[in-house]
């Protein structure tokens, strides 16, 4: 299945998409960053993320995937298209575009990304996403947890961003 959407209400539809709006929203606000990471993640998570590095096993994975997002004050991901589909194992395995807004930390510039609802952003990068998700019997959201998550995009107008507030230096792009 493949769907265009123009934001969550679109996306829901599929039961997948619903499950993904749910992690997705709890994950942005930070409200997941604040319970156990085994209520989302499976204890053999893997976090690949959008330089190529991979962390797997629960804790760790999901550490990685907060710290590339912790730099920011603020962020949400706003839905483009996803394609889901059921492997043989049961997993749900999505596809998906989202447009990532950000705020960060310093001296702002002029704001200049708009998100669907109107709000102005510092930063705006496309993104693509493959997540992986299994049903796990106990599984306190809907009795499914996220076993894999990898990131595409291009951090380079962020890191251009952060270069000019100060928030890194060109050195740490070497790193």
């Amino acid at each position: 299945m493949t769907s265009y959407v123009t934001g969550w209400e679109e996306a829901r539809v599929h039961p997948a998409l619903a499950w993904l709006e749910k992690i997705t929203k709890t994950f942005d606000t930070r409200e997941s960053w604040s319970h156990p990471w085994s209520d989302w993640h499976t204890d053999d998570y893997t976090f690949i993320a959008p330089n190529g590095t991979v962390t797997t096993g629960g804790e760790p994975a999901v550490t990685a995937t907060q710290d590339d997002y912790r730099r920011f004050t603020e962020f949400i991901h706003e839905p483009v298209w996803a394609c889901v589909y059921q492997g043989d194992d049961g997993a749900w395995h999505i596809v998906a575009e989202a447009a990532v807004f950000a705020n960060l930390p310093g001296e702002s510039r002029e704001k200049k990304f708009k998100d669907r609802d109107g709000k102005i952003w510092d930063a705006k990068v496309g993104g693509m996403f493959r997540f992986e998700y299994v049903s796990v019997e106990g599984a306190v959201h809907d009795g499914l947890k996220m076993r894999k998550l990898t990131c595409f995009c291009d951090t380079a107008p962020m890191a251009v961003e952060m270069l000019k507030r100060g928030l890194m230096k060109p050195e740490d792009l070497m790193k």
